[in-house]
């Protein structure tokens, strides 16, 4: 008898672990790109890429967990409601036959349902509303990044396919530049250029291209207009990437002047 009663035990403790791993709280993942530590602006790479596949498969995993966690919450509910009913109504004749301790445990059974039903509400709602998770101090760029990616994703609904490529680059190259003027102490006119577009720019040509007739020339200068916004934040992180390379020669050449072997032995 022993072996099939540790089975069911093994079985009963690993779905008690799938149960509770699915009806977990959802948690909003603050995937973010690169931040700036300190007043020197040294880059630190963020845990994970918002913009990757793999971050995608991840939120698709979360959403996956999220609806199986609702069925199984449906389940437990209607399988409670069943137990429920069914100790109701048992204690129900009990009571008809002037059972005082059918009266109590009705009672407390009934309180026992409201507790329930209240625990089943509050789970689901953790699960349809993700909560954000704490992922260190957010960059400053950080709210440009999630309406860079707002815009994207409105673009991808709206625009034809040739249209739809020339916003992804466009994004990607407009992403490219945010991260690369992020460590910018002043607003300088590149990191303005860049959050306008950003805020602004982008958003107004969508806005404009939905407002006007579908047509070829419109497509066109849709196109013609957003290969202008590519190439301008190409300019900026080319720029940025340059001025990072100059900063890390002249270090160099700081530290090959402390630290020549010539300067601790002097020629007399």
């Amino acid at each position: 008898m022993a072996p099939p009663v540790t089975t069911v035990l093994t079985v009963a403790r690993t779905g008690s672990k799938v149960v509770r791993y699915l009806i977990r709280p959802a948690v909003k993942r603050v995937s973010l790109s690169r931040e700036v530590r300190g007043a020197g602006g040294t880059l630190a790479d963020w845990a994970a890429d918002p913009w990757s596949p793999a971050a995608r498969l991840q939120r698709g995993a979360s959403l996956t967990r999220r609806a199986l966690g609702l069925g199984v919450l449906a389940l437990l509910s209607v399988l409670g409601a069943a137990l429920l009913t069914l100790c109701v109504v048992l204690l129900g004749l009990g009571v008809a036959s002037g059972s005082d301790v059918a009266g109590w445990v009705l009672g407390f059974t009934l309180l026992l349902g409201v507790v329930g039903a209240v625990w089943v509400a509050r789970r689901a709602g953790t699960l349809l509303r993700a909560e954000a998770q704490d992922a260190g101090t957010l960059p400053p760029h950080a709210d440009d990044e999630t309406q860079l990616r707002q815009t994207l994703r409105a673009g991808v609904r709206a625009l034809p396919a040739p249209a739809r490529a020339a916003l992804q680059r466009t994004v990607l190259a407009t992403r490219d530049a945010l991260w690369a003027s992020s460590g910018d102490s002043t607003l300088e006119r590149d990191t303005y250029d860049v959050r306008q577009t950003v805020r602004e720019d982008l958003p107004a040509l969508l806005d404009a291209y939905r407002a006007v007739p579908r047509t070829r020339q419109s497509d066109a200068e849709l196109t013609r207009q957003l290969a202008l916004i590519e190439t301008r934040m190409q300019r900026v992180t080319l720029a940025r990437a340059a001025q990072h390379e100059r900063q890390l020669q002249a270090h160099g050449r700081y530290l090959d002047d402390k630290h020549s072997p010539d300067r601790d032995n002097p020629e007399p």
